[in-house]
């Protein structure tokens, strides 16, 4: 939204996504980041310092607080989600509830897998609900557009499609 419909800003709330059962609370997850160690730096015999560097990226209350202000990481250490360094994102100014509130929808957060293609899913997701915003037109159309573009780019990829 930030990229698509800056135009929109403070005029959006988070809030948990409606269910399919009543009662429940389950959502999905888009995003997450990870720190690893390559193969080349095991090699290279530097793994002991990439390792001491994750940790410490990872686990320390500055960097985790510099992760947080530089890169907009969310971080998975939950003693740092209420650490202070998590402030209300601009975009969503009028929820200072914000976080607290990320982290009561993320306790239901269910496993998820990702399709062969679910970077054009997104990329297209992003451009026709952008588009859809701007020109205040109905949301089924940027749905449809989205399962266009992505069944189009299996079948070109080889996958064999339904329907």
């Amino acid at each position: 939204l930030t990229t698509s419909a800056p135009d929109t800003k403070g005029k959006w709330r988070m809030a948990p996504i409606p269910q399919w059962t009543a009662g429940s609370a389950v959502t999905g997850n888009w995003g997450g980041s990870a720190t690893g160690v390559t193969a080349k730096a095991a090699k290279s015999g530097k793994a002991e310092a990439a390792t001491k560097f994750a940790t410490w990226l990872n686990t320390d209350p500055k960097a985790i607080a510099s992760l947080v202000k530089e890169a907009g990481v969310y971080p998975a250490a939950t003693a740092a989600q209420s650490s202070g360094a998590l402030t209300t994102p601009e975009f969503f100014a009028n929820q200072p509830d914000f976080y607290q509130l990320a982290a009561d929808i993320a306790k239901g957060t269910a496993a998820a897998g990702w399709g062969p293609d679910v970077n054009v899913a997104y990329s297209t997701f992003k451009d026709a609900f952008g588009k859809a915003a701007m020109e205040k037109s109905p949301f089924p159309a940027a749905l449809t557009a989205v399962q266009q573009a992505t069944v189009a780019d299996m079948k070109k990829n080889g996958f064999k499609t339904e329907g």
